[in-house]
């Protein structure tokens, strides 16, 4: 390994633990999104469309356990739950679900073909200077699923950037995918695919040799759908990436009242059951801050 690979590795992999540390610092002031009560005021974008009794169109991606869409149209899973749970305190009812890629869902909502994204859409310093992230809410592990045995043995990134042979699959737009381009992952390397099902096909079928998505993804549709690989224990290159709801720039007085509201959501019982049901952990989420998460640097 390079001096440039070690210093551009290390940087990404102690961040959070380097902004703490320090108290801030310029990948912190990419952030907008840093206060629960931030941002803008007048009754225009989304707060408009509320009051004209518009629906609050929320994009999701159908990747359980962060989201999942119900045969009946319902949007679920653990993103949209809270979104929801905390839209209802507000007295918003009227939502509605919108499937996306990952890789359309910053455009999209800049384009206003959504007003929220929650998605388990992962904080970093690039999205953070483009979105107005809500407090934590998943906060999340890596892993890669393997065929049963992992004969490869693939169990960390300096795994596959040492064997040449292997191709690993990641979401297109994804922050998998930014987080192994970060790791100096070679492109050769990296297969893209639009969702975890068509990725876990392509292993299936022996096109890649491993997928890197959320932990809890990779154990969720194991167990549910019974798929036929292993999960590799987390992998300690990849730090703990956290996620919120995301809004446009311009809705920062909707985004301030949502946040309010979230924030004491999340000391409330039914938060920590909710996470739960759904694989995470409460007080992992009442830890984490915008501020670190959003200090990740994944490119």
């Amino acid at each position: 390994m390079s001096e440039t690979q070690f210093s551009r590795r290390t940087l990404f992999r102690f961040s959070l633990a380097g902004a703490a540390a320090l108290g801030g610092g310029t990948l912190l002031g990419a952030c907008t999104t840093t206060e629960p009560g931030g941002g803008g005021s007048g009754a225009t974008g989304l707060s408009q469309r509320v009051e004209q009794g518009q629906s609050v169109r929320i994009a999701i991606a159908n990747e359980p356990p962060y989201t999942r869409l119900q045969p009946n149209g319902e949007i679920t899973g653990a993103a949209p739950d809270v979104a929801k749970a905390v839209l209802a305190r507000m007295g918003i009812e009227n939502v509605e679900g919108v499937t996306t890629d990952y890789d359309t869902m910053i455009p999209g909502l800049d384009a206003g073909r959504w007003d929220i994204v929650a998605a388990g859409l992962f904080m970093d310093e690039e999205r953070c200077a483009r979105v107005r992230y809500s407090a934590p809410v998943l906060v999340s592990t890596e892993s890669f699923a393997t065929p049963r045995g992992n004969p490869m043995n693939i169990t960390s990134v300096d795994a596959v950037i040492g064997n040449p042979d292997v191709t690993v699959a990641v979401l297109s737009g994804s922050y998998e995918l930014r987080a192994a381009q970060a790791l100096e992952v070679p492109d050769g390397q990296l297969s893209q695919y639009p969702g975890a099902t068509d990725a876990l096909q392509a292993l299936s079928v022996g096109r890649v040799d491993a997928v890197l998505l959320p932990t809890l993804t990779l154990q969720q549709v194991k167990d549910e759908q019974g798929g036929d690989f292993d999960v590799t224990d987390p992998l300690g290159e990849i730090p703990k990436t956290g996620s919120g709801a995301a809004f446009r720039q311009s809705d920062g007085e909707f985004h301030g009242r949502y946040n309010r509201e979230l924030m004491a959501f999340k000391e409330t019982e039914e938060f920590a059951s909710l996470l739960q049901r759904w694989g995470f952990d409460a007080t992992a989420s009442r830890e984490a801050t915008t501020e670190e998460l959003c200090a990740v640097e994944a490119e």
